[in-house]
Order: structure tokens, then sequence, then C-alpha cells
């Protein structure tokens, strides 16, 4: 590992990256639960504490197949602080500081103090990162514990290791094939294999028992999940077996762009730019050191096994579920980049390109008919304020819910986004009501876009950055009047 030099101003980057994720939290504590976050958190939550916690079970409707410690931990903290989305976020607060304070921990053993700073500033960049630690999601606790994994990994700290597998198990399938990616990584880094396989069979079982409560927490809670409803995971009517739909052989080909996309979306692409432009100057070099070695196996083993459990499927490739894919990555590059002998100037261009790229990363909006992972980048941020401006349009003009129809994640009863006690919610979308309220964050397939664009006028215009939301009114070949409102 590499030596530590006393602090310099280098480390000021490391104040950077707290302050900006301070700064992002403080200004996004009220915003309401978004996009997946308002499943996997406030539904499975409000079931929980209405239920006082009667059976840990939930109902098929919102039973995703996850363990659901994530919902049960929100809903054990309204009943001690109340039910308030500020005490949701606070929540996270533990797990936004963990992370930053991790990840700084983490790129300390492979880069000198001197840049260390900078790296920790590169890999906390990430739009995906920085837009979920804003969010009340469970991708959050994961991000921590895979982190929290990774350092007591290569410290050999067994008991907090044998901590962090067990929590990445309760946080969701994707945590078990986080904590699968950790094993491997550890039985290669941390098992010094005998000559024969017996002996090496016998190491690989002694350090598997740091797996074991984790192991035991999963069959324990599949066991009792499959006796009491037959299914594990998904089961074929559930809400989202379409997306569990299997795929074929062309599927996963498909699959495996999206999947190449999602890694150098939002401005990452310019992480990879960096990393070829050191390939081409080092060539065989670039990986002399230990320490690049083992951050390129960690990297290859996320980035192999982590989607495993993703690509055979319709759509299950979010941006989120490959935050250990990114941060590896630009752990690896960062290191490259670090402890490689470079001019000051190219190490400084290479890191401004690097700073820019994700920063800008933010911007990137796509046209409306292409999906977008708005969960995943900071860009989403004024939709909360336009959906308010909406719901307090149609209340100054006395239009009823049940005349308005809209779309995911716009659908759910406002209780559950916002937790005002508000049961009112909008039909979701079916070109049978009067109204529709769109938005370029719902990713409408192309039959519902050209339905709401053909058949629907825009009565009321509602923009912030580069998202906007439409109040429409079916027109039936009707011209009605175009009232454009800016948000400010």
């Amino acid at each position: 590992m590499i030596p530590h030099s006393r602090f310099n101003t280098n480390q000021i980057p490391v104040l950077i990256s707290y302050l900006i994720v301070a700064v992002l939290f403080t200004l996004t504590l009220n915003n309401g639960f978004f996009w997946d976050t308002i499943q996997l958190g406030s539904k499975h939550a409000n079931y929980y504490y209405t239920t006082n916690f009667s059976d840990i079970l939930l109902p098929d409707s919102i039973d995703s197949g996850h363990i659901p410690a994530f919902g049960a931990y929100l809903a054990l903290l309204w009943k001690i602080f109340g039910r308030e989305l500020i005490v949701c976020h606070l929540a996270m607060l533990p797990f936004v500081i963990g992370i930053v304070w991790q990840a700084n921990r983490l790129v300390r053993k492979f880069i000198s103090n001197e840049y260390s700073g900078w790296a920790l500033l590169l890999i906390i960049l990430d739009p995906t990162l920085l837009s979920q630690m804003t969010l009340v999601s469970p991708d959050v606790p994961l991000v921590f514990f895979f982190l929290l994994g990774l350092n007591s990994l290569f410290e050999n700290r067994k008991l907090t290791l044998s901590l962090s597998i067990a929590f990445l198990f309760l946080t969701s399938m994707r945590g078990m094939m986080v904590a699968f990616c950790l094993f491997l990584t550890d039985t290669v880094i941390n098992i010094s294999f005998p000559v024969t396989y017996k002996e090496s069979a016998r190491s690989i079982l002694k350090r598997s028992l740091v797996y074991l409560p984790a192991l035991i927490i999963f069959i324990a809670f599949s066991s009792w999940h499959y006796l009491q409803k037959g299914w594990i995971g998904f089961h074929e009517n559930s809400p989202w077996a379409e997306l569990f739909a299997r795929v074929g052989l062309k599927g996963i080909i498909y699959n495996l762009g999206i999947l190449g996309w999602r890694i150098i979306d939002f401005g990452r692409i310019g992480v990879w730019i960096v990393f070829f432009v050191l390939l081409l100057k080092f060539k065989r070099d670039l990986f002399k050191t230990k320490e690049t070695r083992v951050l390129l196996l960690i990297f290859l083993v996320i980035v192999v096994f982590l989607p495993l459990n993703m690509i055979w499927a319709k759509n299950l490739l979010g941006h989120r579920y490959l935050l250990p894919v990114y941060i590896s990555f630009s752990l690896l590059c960062a290191t490259i980049l670090f402890t490689q002998q470079l001019s000051a100037k190219i190490r400084g261009v290479l890191i401004a390109f690097w700073i820019v790229s994700l920063t800008t990363g933010n911007l990137w909006v796509y046209p409306d008919k292409i999906s977008k992972g708005w969960d995943s980048t900071l860009a989403h941020l004024p939709y909360f304020k336009l959906r308010k401006q909406a719901i307090e349009y149609l209340e100054e003009q006395k239009i009823v819910f049940d005349r308005v129809q809209s779309f995911f994640p716009n659908i759910a009863p406002i209780d559950d986004i916002d937790l005002n006690n508000d049961e009112r919610q909008f039909t979701d979308f079916n070109d049978s009501r009067e109204y529709v309220i769109y938005s370029n964050v719902f990713n409408l397939n192309d039959e519902n876009y050209n339905l709401v664009k053909g058949k629907y006028s825009v009565v009321k215009h509602f923009r912030s950055g580069f998202l906007y939301m439409d109040i429409c009114i079916f027109t039936s070949g009707q011209q009605l009047h175009f009232e454009q409102g800016k948000s400010e």
C-alpha cells in the first residue's frame, strides 16, 4: 500500500467533496420520494408503519422479492421521530457521509496523500452517485456497505467484512451479487492457495465462514417467503413481471449494448477517454504495479458478474444498478493517473477533462422518445418543483384528480410521495380522461407519446432547466388556448 505524507493543499479536494455532498443533501431535504424509491422506500415503510410490523412479509402488490430491510428501517425511524420527509432524508445522512469517508479511506490505500484528495473528488463527482445521494434510496446504503466491504477486505478485518456482506444481503438482490463479487475478490487477494486441490478447497471453505451469517439470513428469509407465498424473487402475477421477462440471445446481445451505454452515459465516457489516453502512453507498463493489477481484478469481477442477473431480462439495466462498476473503474483509472510518471501539465489537463466530463454529464438530456435514467442524474432535481406547480394549478382551476391521467412515477398516491396524508392520485394513463399531465421525465413509450402529442393540447406549460411538465386537455380536433408559464 501507498505510504501517506502529511496533510497538504491537495487535500482541499477532500473538503470540496464533502461540501458538494453537503450542499446537495441540504438543498434536497424536502424533496419527496422519486422513481423506484416510491416503491422500495415509501410503500414498504408505509406498510410496516401502519401495521406496526405485525407481518414482515409484504403484500404481493408491493413485494419486490428483496429482503425489505430498507423499508423497515424507515418505518422504525418514523415510529421514533415522526413520519416526515426530513426524517427519511436524515436517515440517509450516515450512509451519505459514510460513502465519502469510506471512498477517501479506499483511495488512500492506493494513492499517495499528495493526490488522494483529487482521486476522491473524481470518484464522488459521478452523476449517478451524486443523484442517488439526494434521494431516499436503498442504493445509498448499498454503496456504503460495498465500500466498507472493500476496505475491510484489503485490511483483512473479518468481522467488519462479515457485517458488510450481511447488510448487502439485506439491501437487495443486487446487494447479494455485489457481495458475491467481494467474495471472489477476497478469495484471490486473501487466500494463499496451497499446492493440492484439497488444501485449496479447505482454505476457501475456512474463509467462507466470514460470509456465513449473510447466507443464513438469505436462506432463512427465502425459505420463509417461499413457504408463505410459494415464490422467491418474483412471480408471474407480479406488477413488475414484464421487467423480468426473459430475452433470447438477440435480447442478451442488445442488453450488452445497453450495458455499455450505461457505463459511458452521463459523462462517464470522459473517464474512459482518460483511461485510453493513459493506455496509449504507457501500454504494457499500465498494470506493472500490484495495486493496479488488484484494482483491475476488482473491476473485471464486478463488470462481469454483477450484470449477470440483469442481462437475461427485458428491463433490469438501470443506471443505479451499476454504481459499483462506475466506482471500481474510476478508482482504477484514478490510481493509474496518479501513480504513473506524468508531467504536471498533462496530469492537470486530464484531471480537468475528467471533472468537466462528469459535471456536464448532468446536462445530458436525450430527445423525449429516448428513455433516460432520471433518478441517476442531477438533471432530475427541478422535477419536484414542477410537479408541485402543476398540482397547485389543478387546484386553482378546481380540476379534480379523477379527471387527470399521468405516468410513472407520478401515479402513486400523493401521500406515498410527499408523506402529507393526501390520498389523491392521478389515473394511470389509458386515454380515458379529459386531462393528462406529461413530463419529459416520464420516459413514455412511442404509442403513449404519440397519443399525448396527437390527441391532447397543452393548456399549461412549466419549465425549469431541461425539464418541463405540461397539463394537457383532450381536444378531439379543437384548438385550445396555449398558456405558457416558465418556472423561475
